[in-house]
């Protein structure tokens, strides 16, 4: 589709002229007043507008700029001038305008204007995606193990191409970092990444936060705003908790994937999206079609290149390295002195089953980082938010079941073995939230004082733990 030029010019033979000279190349509609030009600039979202700078009807060109640049800050407007009026035509400059021509302009030189212009305006956009880019901790995928190395072959593989990418995972275990590392390895490197989390923003604002509005589309839309495809242009779309859209997001998205088009809401425009799309969920997809929640022809154009991100159990080799990675970017962040692990506090840590994955990780270093206050973090700094009931223990078989009767009672003896063990680690929890008051706690819980103690005395809970 072609470039819209909006232009405001009371001079009708002006305009007659220069729509002649740039309709080959662009679209033209045109204003001979303000009002009529500001119903276009509504109704058609140019692209770019050519103002006159001295207009007679009741508002001259800077005033009609000022007004455009309170609405939509983003439109480059030229200012339309004879010589007699340069000097208002730099304050128009210092005003937000992007440049000015002449009433008798040259064309070559007024397209490059428009071109520049418009570049301009993305390269706004870029400029502050980038700026929020480099002050991301997103930096790198830390560990060595096997299942490690293996993801990050299959990252270098697929940044080499421009494929839509589906990253699965549960929660908390590096998606994001993932399609950061996809994008930081493409040939869109140096264009924006923008993120966004589908489950965090409001079903009726997704389509908004994704495409775009004009000004009065919807209650709230007090003026026209760019959506992330627009923003990202030709750069990395990564859409967050993709299987939280809902459907009528879904219909446009999809049409994005196929097309690569889409319109602002409130607007007929359709507008080019040269971006590479990532999604990711951490819920099945293909279950969520078979239940009708999810469109089938969106999961198939989403699911061209599969990345599946381990959990933090399955490769616990690199909780070292991962532990050593969030102690030194917490204690620059909350300024403290980085005196490293305990052999001991990273032995409790890879007995840990992590459910809550990296991001759990993570925000126990912080605590423990706070806790040990510049020294070495130890088993105690790890130990007392560690959730009860998590640990990998062992269960020892002293001999292999030979016939039935042997296999119903040690599996009922590793039955006891388990009970003990979560009932230690609740009665642990239980005496430290109500400081060793045996009375408040059995009322806490709706259970005799009496039997408390009974449970406590068959898990071998001495008064010293208390």
């Amino acid at each position: 589709m072609k470039t819209r030029i909006l232009i405001i010019d009371d001079d009708k033979d002006f305009i007659n002229d220069i729509t002649i000279l740039l309709s080959q190349e662009y679209e033209c509609v045109s204003a001979s007043n303000s009002r009529e030009g500001f119903r276009l600039f509504h109704e058609k979202s140019p692209d770019v507008i050519l103002l006159d700078l001295m207009l007679k009807d009741e508002t001259n060109g800077i005033e009609v700029l000022k007004k455009f640049k309170t609405e939509d800050d983003h439109t480059p407007v030229i200012m339309i001038t004879d010589y007699s009026s340069v000097d208002t035509a730099v304050e128009a400059i210092k005003l937000g305008a992007s440049d000015y021509i002449s009433k008798s302009p040259n064309l070559e030189e007024l397209k490059l204007l428009i071109s520049r212009s418009l570049k301009e305006r993305q390269q706004k956009y870029h400029t502050k995606t980038l700026i929020q880019q480099s002050d991301s901790k997103f930096k790198a995928i830390i560990g060595h193990c096997s299942i490690t190395r293996k993801l990050k072959e299959q990252i270098s593989l697929f940044a080499k191409n421009d494929n839509t990418i589906l990253i699965t995972g549960e929660s908390g275990v590096g998606k994001e970092l993932v399609a950061r590392q996809i994008h930081k390895l493409s040939n869109r490197s140096d264009k924006p990444f923008i993120a966004i989390n589908c489950a965090a923003i409001p079903k009726n604002l997704i389509e908004s936060e994704l495409f775009g509005h004009e000004k009065g589309s919807f209650t709230g839309a007090d003026r026209r705003r760019p959506g992330k495809f627009e923003i990202a242009e030709n750069g990395t779309v990564f859409l967050d908790e993709i299987s939280e859209i809902d459907f009528d997001a879904q219909v446009k998205l999809l049409r994005v994937l196929q097309e690569r088009e889409f319109e602002r809401i409130g607007s007929t425009k359709t507008l080019k999206a040269n971006v590479r799309i990532i999604a990711s969920t951490n819920r099945d997809l293909k279950n969520l079609v078979d239940q009708k929640l999810f469109r089938d022809d969106l999961y198939y154009r989403l699911d061209v290149l599969p990345i599946e991100v381990p959990p933090l159990r399955e490769r616990k080799e690199d909780i070292p390295a991962l532990a050593e990675h969030f102690l030194k970017l917490s204690c620059e962040d909350l300024k403290l002195t980085c005196s490293g692990i305990t052999d001991d506090a990273i032995d409790l840590l890879m007995q840990y089953n992590w459910p809550g994955n990296i991001r759990e990780l993570q925000n126990k270093i912080i605590r423990a980082s706070i806790l040990a206050n510049g020294e070495a973090i130890t088993q105690e700094h790890i130990n007392s938010k560690l959730l009860p009931g998590n640990y990998d223990f062992p269960i020892k078989i002293d001999e292999v079941p030979k016939n039935l009767a042997e296999l119903t009672e040690i599996k009922k003896n590793i039955s006891n073995e388990v009970n003990r063990v979560v009932e230690r680690s609740f009665l642990d929890y239980l005496i430290k939230k109500y400081n060793g008051n045996i009375t408040q706690a059995a009322d806490a819980v709706g259970i005799n004082r009496s039997n408390l103690h009974k449970m406590m005395k068959k898990c071998g809970f001495k008064k010293s733990n208390i």
